[in-house]
């Protein structure tokens, strides 16, 4: 088993895409280094949560600037595909940003100004269009091996980035870290992102900071994350479940893939969702705090009226939570647009609100 899973994490690494390995992680409680009391969960009277999150309908825009070179994994971002996005109903953008391999390797770890133009540019079409933007730091594959040794950078990159859009508008919101994992868990991931956040604090004191779980970012690990006591936070989790029928096939894990053929839903596949969405909520409430699947999605390997089968199932059972969730992906890999077909129309439909007498109903 730990031999297949560290080939599957080769593969996920050589092709960076989300993978929601679900990873044999050991639960590691927070350490003394900081003082319990910054951690919300300690508190008897919680911080009433003020975070900005307007997010209902959101897909990932992924495969563009975590590419090493944008375009090289068959997307590069248009100014339309912004318009596109709102025109069938979406609120919110994910972008995942490769930063660390944009920064010099030495202190002070000085993120390419041509990088941020850019990167500038492609924030600035989502606001013309009036949608929310998440950015994030995706793909620092180093510090998931060598935390002790990244830390310190992946704190400097937030310095940078949070001084670079200290003026942009609530809209634009900041998730620290995509999917910890490996060395980078417990105590190790709750201490880089608590720094990050006091990084951020010095420039932007009340824009929505978004923090994941470790485990891939999967519910695995959500209870292995300690939100400070900011009245700003927000949590992520990642859904990729059941495996063996959202990666069946993908020809990125070579001989690792699940077979194909895995139907969808079979068994407990219903009542195990139900599950997963409820213990979500659990946490939710228990954290005082707003929580969103920040990825869920099918290879594209499946057969598509399955994707969309599962599509559908996922974000009905999430908004019957009332749990935002955005679509892993717009484009390139899992994605369901294509510049010369257009959207795959089945899934589209099965992932936009529904209206609620129809939830209703579900119920």
């Amino acid at each position: 088993m730990k031999n297949s899973l560290s080939k599957i994490i080769a593969f996920c690494t050589r092709h960076r895409f989300s993978c929601a390995i679900i990873a044999a992680i050991s639960l590691i409680g927070v350490g003394a280094a900081v003082a319990q009391s910054i951690w919300l969960g300690n508190y008897k009277t919680k911080v009433a949560n003020q975070a900005y999150f307007p997010t209902k309908n959101c897909i990932n825009m992924a495969g563009g600037l975590e590419a090493p070179i944008e375009g090289e994994w068959g997307f590069k971002f248009q100014e339309d595909d912004f318009s596109n996005i709102k025109n069938k109903g979406f609120d919110t953008v994910r972008i995942p940003i490769d930063w660390s391999s944009r920064a010099s390797k030495q202190s002070p770890y000085q993120i390419d100004n041509n990088f941020f133009k850019r990167t500038d540019e492609i924030i600035k079409w989502g606001l013309n269009q009036k949608l929310n933007i998440i950015i994030n730091v995706h793909n620092y594959e180093e510090i998931y091996q060598a935390p002790d040794e990244n830390t310190n950078r992946l704190v400097a990159l937030w310095s940078q980035i949070a001084q670079h859009y200290r003026n942009a508008p609530q809209n634009l919101m900041f998730e620290i870290i995509n999917e910890p994992r490996d060395a980078f868990s417990g105590d190790k991931m709750n201490q880089a992102q608590y720094r990050a956040l006091l990084e951020i604090r010095k420039t932007n004191p009340t824009r929505t900071v978004i923090f994941s779980g470790d485990n891939w970012g999967t519910i695995g690990g959500m209870y292995n994350l300690n939100i400070p006591n900011d009245p700003y936070i927000v949590a992520t989790v990642h859904h990729y479940l059941p495996f063996e029928f959202t990666h069946q096939g993908a020809e990125w894990l070579g001989a690792q893939a699940p077979p194909m053929g895995r139907d969808f839903p079979i068994g407990s596949d219903k009542k195990d969702l139900h599950n997963y969405v409820q213990k979500i909520a659990q946490w939710r409430t228990h954290l005082g705090i707003p929580v969103f699947v920040g990825e869920y999605g099918t290879s594209e390997s499946v057969p598509r009226h399955l994707r969309a089968r599962w599509a559908g199932e996922v974000t009905r059972e999430l908004q019957m939570a009332q749990i935002p969730a955005c679509y892993f992906n717009y484009n390139a890999g899992f994605g369901i647009y294509d510049r010369k077909s257009g959207w795959d129309k089945l899934i589209l439909d099965s992932i936009i609100d529904q209206p609620q007498d129809e939830l209703k109903l579900r119920r």
